[in-house]
């Protein structure tokens, strides 16, 4: 016997015992049902326990996998007073002993808080605010470099380099000779003013004006605060009038960029909070809030980018980082986002970082700051609690959405629903199930395939076996029930059936 042989075989030996169990089922879910056969034209209908779509005349093998044909029975209907279920709609009713064999397990459909998660991943990159650079103001040359490395903190005021400039050895000659010849104050005061606006500081300009002697090199400093990422200056090199010296950037805060997807959009609000993880300091949780939702969407990966800033006192968080970041969004009774609860304060348009209670003007640029909408009161508690149901209770198809209600002591009937973005372990209801009903968590499938067997409305077919023509995507073409007038015409050809392998030995 060869491989092919051995296979095809085994293949068919699992199809047999496949529908065995299938056929086992399906009698015992329908013990204390109706057991009333399905009749198409006044002939009995066949079916197959393994492919349901097949509706035939008569008792035989199924044209798909040659297992024999079973009657095909209808499930029991009942009358329900629920206001979300037809006036009369199919029932599976299960014995105790079939609920047992099936494992079938319920839950009640409650209010509950929920809070939508949205992870994603990241890149910690410098706060763009907070980038500076220093220039040399005048044509010179290095004589001396503090700064000699990138990497180092630098405060306002701390010594970078010390330059030797003819302009400003004249500059300081000129403020001399208007100090000496008692020139008119306006006078004076432009000198001042030509020395301070070509680099030196205040007390730099009051010591020459105090001691009156000018110096040669003369010292400059920094005007900022941040980490050196870019050094230009060389020792002993020579700078021309505008050449950046060093580059500068704060790590005091840093920002981290997302890319959320477009369907996630509908939750995400300006203030909501965002926690993340590095793989650089594990078990610590970083807290940050998004302050930017980018206006543009990127079409090529169908993401928007949104901005987190991050408070980085201790420098923990280096610019280049990986962090994986969670919005926990907790949801309305509508399943819409809850505030924030930052609406009613306000931000500067141009720099949103800016946030205060009362109005008045950005400290950064002066402009008036803007209100931010949106309720102020917080939601009551009632308010936070979401009409929903366990994710193991829902059927989806990507089409059709289906959930098993019980509507009295074992018996079941589907029922289509509309849900909101799953929410941990629970989808909101927006419609479809009131509070209080109970919904098949375990055995859903099953109890789905005997619907389908039966030639009801199921997940996969809305209307019902009978009812389904044309080619099904994710499962076989429906074979037509055939007429038993004798009389059909260009009837269509009954597949044979696949002989089975020979066993040799």
């Amino acid at each position: 016997m060869n491989i092919r042989t051995l296979r095809t075989s085994a293949l068919v030996s699992a199809a047999l015992i496949v529908g065995l169990v299938v056929g086992g089922l399906s009698v015992s879910f329908f013990r204390g049902g109706d057991d009333a056969p399905v009749v198409a034209n006044g002939a009995q209908v066949w079916t197959c326990s393994m492919h349901p779509q097949v509706r035939l005349p008569k008792a035989g093998k199924c044209p798909i996998c040659s297992m024999p044909l079973i009657p095909a029975k209808a499930a029991g209907k009942s009358t329900s007073t629920n206001a979300t279920a037809a006036a009369t709609e199919p029932m599976l009713e299960l014995s105790d002993h079939a609920r047992a064999m099936a494992s079938v397990a319920t839950a009640v459909v409650e209010r509950r808080p929920l809070t939508h998660e949205i992870r994603a991943v990241g890149k910690v990159q410098y706060n763009e605010t907070t980038l500076a650079v220093i220039n040399s103001r005048v044509d010179g040359y290095i004589e001396r470099l503090y700064v000699d490395f990138t990497g180092v903190d630098v405060q306002p005021g701390d010594h970078l380099v010390d330059l030797y400039s003819p302009d400003l050895l004249v500059a300081q000659q000129e403020l001399l000779i208007a100090l000496e010849n008692r020139a008119s104050t306006n006078l004076i005061e432009s000198a001042r003013l030509k020395l301070l606006r070509w680099g030196l500081t205040p007390a730099q300009v009051d010591d020459l004006t105090r001691h009156r002697k000018i110096s040669e090199r003369v010292t400059l400093y920094s005007p900022s605060r941040g980490t050196v990422t870019e050094r230009m200056a060389v020792q002993k090199g020579m700078v021309k009038a505008g050449e950046m010296l060093f580059r500068l950037a704060n790590l005091d805060s840093v920002w981290l960029y997302l890319d959320l997807y477009e369907s996630e959009l509908g939750r995400v609000q300006y203030g909501q909070l965002v926690d993340l993880t590095t793989e650089a300091h594990p078990g610590r949780m970083f807290s940050g809030r998004i302050w930017f939702i980018n206006p543009v969407l990127t079409e090529e990966s169908r993401t928007v980018k949104v901005l987190v800033n991050i408070a980085n006192t201790d420098h923990a968080l280096k610019p280049g980082m990986f962090a994986s970041a969670v919005i926990r969004i907790p949801l309305l009774s509508d399943g819409r986002a809850a505030p924030t609860g930052i609406a009613g304060q306000f931000t500067c348009p141009m720099h949103p970082l800016v946030l205060q209670p009362p109005p008045g003007k950005c400290k950064l640029c002066g402009m008036a700051l803007t209100q931010i909408p949106g309720p102020t009161a917080q939601p009551k508690p009632d308010e936070l609690k979401v009409l929903s149901v366990p994710v193991a209770a829902v059927l989806d198809s990507g089409v059709r959405t289906l959930v098993y209600v019980e509507r009295a002591k074992g018996q079941f009937a589907p029922v289509e629903v509309k849900l909101g973005a799953r929410a941990g372990d629970f989808y909101p209801v927006m419609s479809g199930l009131n509070g209080g009903e109970r919904v098949a968590v375990r055995g859903g499938f099953l109890l789905d395939s005997q619907f389908q067997v039966q030639g009801l409305a199921s997940l996969f077919y809305p209307q019902g076996q009978t009812a389904v023509s044309g080619h099904q995507h994710g499962a076989p073409p429906p074979v037509p029930v055939a007429k038993p007038t004798g009389h059909e015409g260009h009837a269509m050809p009954k597949a044979a059936a696949p002989k089975p392998p020979e066993h040799k030995h």
